[in-house]
C-alpha cells in the first residue's frame, strides 16, 4: 500500500480552476467524474499504472519497469497539475500538465485505462485540460505523440491539435490557445500569472 506523502502530494492539492470538478457520461452512458487530483488519489492511480496495457509504446511511457514508474509517476504528481476520470472510485483516466512555465508552452499527457478507451473519456478529459490551460493563462499546449497512435491522434485533433513537426515516427502536436487567467491558488487566491 503506498501511503500519501510529501513526494505525492500534487499541484491539484494547491490550484483550483472553474471547469473542476465536473462530471461527463461516457458512450455507454456511465457518469465519469473528473477531478484534480488529490494526494490520497496516488494508490488508485498507481493501481491504474499496475494494470495498464501497453506499458512503454508511447515514448516509453507509461515506463514498464515498476520502479521507474514509481519514481515517474511520483514526479508526475508532484510537479504538474494532474486530473483524473474516475468511474465509481476507481481511476480509469489521468492526464497532466506542466503549468510551470505558463505562460509558455506547457506539455501535455493523457492516459486512458484499455477497458474505457473509444467511448469519449480521452476527449472529454482533453477538453477540460484545455480549459485549464486557458485559465492559467497558457498561450498554448504541446504533446508528442507516436505517429502511428491514430486513436490518440483523432482525439487531439477533435480537441483543437495540430501537427507542428515533419512525419517522423513521433510527432509534436500544439494547440493554440485564448488565455481566460482564472486559476487560482488555493492558499492566497490570487491569480496565477
Amino acid at each position: 500500500m503506498v501511503m500519501p506523502n510529501q513526494s505525492n502530494t500534487g499541484v491539484g492539492d494547491r490550484l483550483t480552476f472553474k471547469c473542476l470538478p465536473t462530471q461527463i457520461k461516457d458512450e455507454r452512458g456511465r457518469l465519469i467524474q473528473i477531478r484534480a487530483y488529490k494526494a490520497e488519489d496516488f494508490e488508485s492511480l498507481s493501481d491504474m499504472y499496475e494494470t495498464f496495457e501497453p506499458k512503454g509504446l508511447e515514448c516509453g511511457l507509461p515506463p514498464p519497469d515498476k520502479r521507474v514508474r514509481s519514481k515517474w509517476l511520483k514526479r508526475l504528481v508532484s510537479e504538474l497539475f494532474n486530473v483524473l476520470a474516475m468511474y465509481r472510485s476507481r481511476v480509469i483516466a489521468h492526464s497532466a500538465l506542466d503549468l510551470s512555465c505558463a505562460p509558455l508552452c506547457p506539455e501535455y499527457l493523457i492516459f486512458v485505462r484499455k477497458s474505457f478507451r473509444n467511448l469519449g473519456i480521452g476527449t472529454a478529459l482533453s477538453a477540460v485540460m484545455k480549459k485549464v490551460a486557458q485559465e492559467a493563462g497558457c498561450d498554448r499546449v504541446m504533446l508528442t505523440v507516436r505517429t502511428a497512435n491514430r486513436r490518440a491522434i483523432k482525439v487531439f485533433q477533435k480537441v483543437g491539435f495540430g501537427f507542428c513537426t515533419e512525419l517522423g515516427p513521433c510527432r509534436d502536436m500544439e494547440l493554440p490557445l485564448k488565455s481566460t487567467r482564472r486559476g487560482r491558488r488555493k492558499d492566497d487566491k490570487k491569480t496565477i500569472m
